[in-house]
Order: structure tokens, then sequence, then C-alpha cells
């Protein structure tokens, strides 16, 4: 017995030294394994090579703990048959996360500049926990019928697959799981993998894709013109005469005002209320339309007293950077052709507001015409006394420009021509005359301004400038030219930063809530009334200024002015005239 136990022992052993072969051991090593071989074989830690030896007792089960499933049967195919099937319609997919946390500050290398130390500084604030890139391991999807994809509980639809590690959970996932559960029969749209790992991306575009077309609808409501309706009045006529204004009616766009408020709806609605029904043709200046609908209110709200025809300043959207010139013609005459033009962009402020020029042919009657157009020129921001020479080149350039405009639109008639506007030329002179007094004599840049809309042009030294010949000249000319309000006044009476004396006697400003504090009584005269008299058909009468001051409106009653909130209607006085047809 102990001789077969040694024989079986010995051939262990050299099976064993055949595996070490095998498994390419060094030669030192298999000589150590062959001396091995040879020497006598030791049971339980004893050299007797004669003792008593034990066979090798039989291989254990592998421990399982299943005492509570006798006789069931645990090879791994059986319990893959058991086991019941991933109730999804996607393919699962495993997620191996690659987070890894930032070295702490410690261990930064010290910065040697300021922009290292401050970046190291920035380093070292808390951040947001970010979810890094994943590596995902698609497995085979598992196909089901209809049938049982319907019968699944809420658990096996797609909202698994958003709530999964592959589609982390976002800010709108608790919305979506209440929708489901009221909806439970609703369509769910299921990401494929490919575009699920980029979920955040697509996000982020549908959210900007809805903030740009939000911002493209409220452009289309409030930088588009607003529908018309018909008109309720038929259109006037006349043989004898008409009552023409223009007025700054000063209503800049929304969040722009010079104090505490422009009350501009308030205005607005004085506007239609007590100015429009004096009138028959109105040129309105600084009525911008760019974020607002006012204008498209005041348009309509002239459209149902008559005032069916109009003309305004081109629109502009955000993009452009612009906004319209705020020009606006209404009339209750037909209009029976119109122009308009922009100038090229102006100077501080006037970059943005693309000024220019209207044209409208009025119709009084069948046989009788005329020739309106307003304008709004460069602005100053400087006083009389040192005029920018920019602006002057600039207001120049604008005139020369709408010359040209009547030129083109009148030249081969013989209609009456009449301009009106805020020319924003002061054609007072101030030095050595006190604020009351009225000035009698015109400033240098006026009579450049009527040189150059005449056409005959000015010396281009006034305007510091090196060339031959007259600056801006033509050969059609409009030399009858005549400012009618100065003509009618023999002065140039104040149409912005007017001033009046209180009853101690001192000179304060006549209007202070409108009116900006830095143009306040600076006594300018920037309103015009131009008529060519060289064209006879009509006659410019009563020529004056509007003042429109609210205690001076006698349809208001004593407790109506003290409720209305500002003094005038607006920053500047406004020219009437009444055109008499001969």
């Amino acid at each position: 017995m102990s001789a077969t136990a040694n024989d079986d022992s010995q051939e262990e052993r050299i099976t064993l030294h055949e595996s070490n072969q095998d498994s390419h051991v060094d030669n030192d090593t298999n000589e150590t394994a062959n001396q091995t071989l040879n020497e006598p074989f030791v049971e339980n830690g004893s050299g007797n090579e004669n003792s008593d030896a034990s066979p090798p007792p039989p291989p254990q089960q592998p421990y399982t703990d299943n005492d509570n499933d006798d006789g069931e049967d645990t090879t791994p195919g059986a319990m893959y048959d058991r086991a019941p099937l991933l109730s999804r319609s996607y393919s699962q997919e495993s997620t191996i996360s690659t987070d890894s946390a930032p070295p702490p500050y410690e261990l930064y290398p010290p910065a040697k500049t300021m922009f290292g130390r401050a970046y190291n500084w920035l380093r070292q604030l808390p951040r947001i926990r970010r979810r890094h890139g994943a590596i995902r391991l698609p497995t085979l999807p598992i196909h089901r019928s209809r049938h049982s994809q319907h019968a699944d509980s809420l658990s096996s639809t797609s909202i698994d697959s958003i709530a999964s590690s592959a589609y982390p959970a976002t800010c709108c996932s608790y919305y979506y799981h209440v929708l489901v559960s009221y909806f439970p029969s609703m369509p769910r749209l299921v990401l494929p993998s490919a575009l699920g790992r980029f979920r955040g991306f697509l996000i982020c575009l549908s959210f900007f894709a809805l903030m740009i077309f939000a911002f493209l609808l409220f452009c289309s409501v409030f930088f588009s013109p607003a529908s018309l309706p018909p008109p309720s009045i038929p259109d006037k006529t006349t043989d004898s005469n008409a009552r023409f204004l223009t007025l700054n009616i000063f209503m800049r766009p929304p969040g722009i005002t010079n104090n505490l408020s422009d009350y501009k709806d308030e205005r607005l609605s004085y506007i239609v209320d007590h100015i429009l029904p004096q009138y028959d043709v109105v040129a309105f200046q600084e009525a911008f339309a760019f974020g607002s609908r006012r204008k498209d209110w005041l348009i309509q709200q002239a459209r149902a007293m008559g005032y069916n025809h109009h003309i305004e300043s081109p629109r502009h959207y955000p993009w452009e950077i612009a906004v319209d010139g705020g020009l606006l013609i209404m009339s209750r005459f037909p209009i029976r052709v119109s122009h308009d033009i922009e100038y090229p962009r102006g100077f501080h402020s006037d970059w943005l507001s693309r000024k220019g020029a209207l044209h409208a042919l009025i119709e009084f009657n069948a046989t009788r015409f005329m020739h309106l157009y307003t304008t709004h020129a460069q602005a100053s921001y400087t006083s009389q006394a040192n005029p920018d020479i920019g602006d002057v080149q600039m207001r120049l350039s604008q005139f020369a420009q709408l010359h040209q405009l009547v030129r083109d639109t009148s030249e081969h008639d013989n209609i009456p021509i009449v301009l009106m506007g805020d020319f924003n030329v002061d054609a007072a002179v101030h030095m050595g005359l006190p604020l009351t007094e009225p000035s009698t004599m015109s400033s240098k840049e006026y009579g450049m301004m009527l040189d150059v809309l005449r056409g005959t042009g000015v010396d281009p030294k006034l305007v510091e400038l090196k060339m031959r010949g007259r600056l801006y000249a033509d050969n059609w000319r409009l030399d009858d030219l005549t400012d009618v309000v100065y003509d009618h006044y023999g002065y140039h009476p104040v149409t912005f930063g007017d001033v009046h004396v209180n009853m101690e006697g001192e000179i304060e400003p006549a209007e202070t809530v409108l009116t900006d504090m830095s143009q306040a009584m600076t006594v300018q005269s920037i309103d015009r009334i131009l008529w060519d008299k060289s064209r006879p058909s009509i006659v410019v009468k009563n020529p004056q200024t509007a003042k429109f001051l609210v205690q001076s409106n006698d349809r208001l009653s004593k407790e109506e002015k003290q409720q209305i909130p500002f003094t005038q209607i607006s920053d500047h006085y406004g020219l009437e005239c009444t055109i008499e047809l001969i």
C-alpha cells in the first residue's frame, strides 16, 4: 500500500515537471525539480518514507448560499433560462465613469507673474461639479412585440433611458416624469445612443433656437408697421386754404429719457385729443417707431379723425443697429406721390438714427397741388459760440441731399414748394444780447444753410475745407426760398430752450420736465418753414410759433390742467401756417 502511494506521488511530480517545462522554466529551475523528484515523498511534514499515507480527499463542491432552494438546478444555463428578460425597447448601455477630482491647490506650481497668480487664485475657487465624458459600452437590444411593450409598466418605457446613467437627469426630467404619469400612453422619443451623448448640447441648441424665434416674433410685432383700418371719413378737398403744422414731438424710443420721465403716452394722447383736430396736414419729427407701437397708435387714431394718408421714415430692425429717422407726414388731403431719403450716419448719438427727409405731393383738389418736404438734420451738442465743425459739415451735406431731392421731384413742374422741419441750425445770434431779447441778426451757419438749399453753394473756407469753387453749388436754383417765420416776426423766434421771467423778475427756464438741463435756457431758433416764392400759386399766411402750453388750453378745466404732469407738449415749440390757394 505504501509503495503504491509512493508511485502515485512520483507520477504527479513527473506531471508537474512536464508542466514546468512547457511553461519555459529556466534550466536551473528544471534541475532543482528533477532533484526533488528523486527524493522520497514526505507526508504531513515527515521525512519517513515508510509512514502510512492516506489518499487525497475528494474535491469539494463550491459553496452556494442556497438553503431555501434545495434541489434546484444552479447551473449557469438553467439560471439564464429562469431569469426574466429586460423589458425595454432600447439598447441598454453600461457606463464607466471617468470623473476625476482636480489636484488640490497646494499642488499647483507657484506663479511668477501677476496673471499667473490671478489664474491660480481663480483655480482655487469652488467649482460646480461637472459631469465628465463617459465610456458607454452598448449591448445588443432585446426585441419585443408591440403588445408586450404596451403592457409594460412605466419603468420599462423610454423614461428609463432618460433617468439612466447614459442619459443623466436635467431640469426637465421632473416635468417629463409628471407628464408621463398623467399621460402614460403618450408617444415617447428615445434618442439614439449616438445622439444621447450630446444631449446637453442639443438642449442648449434647442433653447437658443427658441430664443431666436422669440426675438424674431418680438421684432415682427414691435418693428413692423401695424395694419390700419379702412378710412371712416372721406378725403378732404379745398379750394381756399389748409392749415399746416411742423412739430418735433420728442417721442424717442422706449427707455430713453432726459429727466425722470418723458410721459410719452400721456403726451401722445394729448396730441391726439388737442392738436390733431386743429390742422389738415402735420409734419412730425422724432416720432420714432423703434421698439414701440406708439407711432402706429398715433397713425391709427389720426386715421379715425380723417388723416387717411401718411408717409414715414423707413423702419429698421435691431440687427441693422439703426433706428428709423422718426419723420411722419399725415394729411387729410390725398398724397399722390411720396419719396423718402436717408442721410449717411451722423455723429454722436445721431449715428444710430437714420435721419433723412420725406416728400409728399399734396392734392388740394383735382387741379391744385403742393410739394411738401420735411427733414430732421444732424443735432449739435456744443454752444453756438463754439460749434463743432464736423457737425456743421454734416448738416451742410444733408442740406445738399435735401436740395437734390427737391430738384429730382419738382424740377419738371411749377407746383409750389414748402419745406418745414427741425433743421437743427440756430439762426439767432446771442452774443451781447440778454436772453429775453429776440435776435434780429442771423447766424453764419443759418446763411450757409439757405445758400446750400437754394443751390448757390458756400465758400469752402467757411467750413475749413481747402478746395476751389463753391461747395455744394448746383445749376438748378431756388433763389426765392424764404424763411416765412423770420419774415413774419422780423426776428428769429425761440423754438427750443425758451426762458421766462417769474414774479420776482428772475429769468428761469420756461420748461423743465422734458428739456435736458444742459440745454435749458439756450433760446435757440432751430425749426423752420421755408417757401419758394417763385411759384406763386399759393400764399403762406400767419406763420407763427405754436407753443402748446397746457395752461393756455381753454378746452381744459383747472382740475384737468393740474392732473397733467407736463407743462408743454414737447421740448420744442411747433410752427404753424395757413396755405391759401390763389
